[in-house]
């Protein structure tokens, strides 16, 4: 949250985001806590790894190094 609140500034905005990221996941039925990161394909996931991304791809541009980030579309 604290990467997230660098970027993100609307405190509804923010308890909304953690509210989501501690409500858990449901397992056939069953719902269990979450405890670390964010469930791969969840409507926040893109919006959490875009976060992480930023910082690495300035992190990659301080040291000089080339790259491109690609993205795959599921069908």
């Amino acid at each position: 949250m604290s990467r997230v609140s660098r970027k993100i500034h609307d405190k509804r905005l923010l308890k909304l985001i953690g509210r989501y990221l501690r409500s858990g996941v449901m397992i056939d039925g069953n719902v269990y806590p979450t405890r670390v990161g964010m469930p791969q394909g969840g409507p926040l996931s893109p919006l959490l790894s875009n976060v992480v991304l930023d910082e690495l791809d300035k992190e990659l541009e301080y040291r000089g190094h080339c790259f491109a980030r690609l993205f795959s579309k599921r069908v």
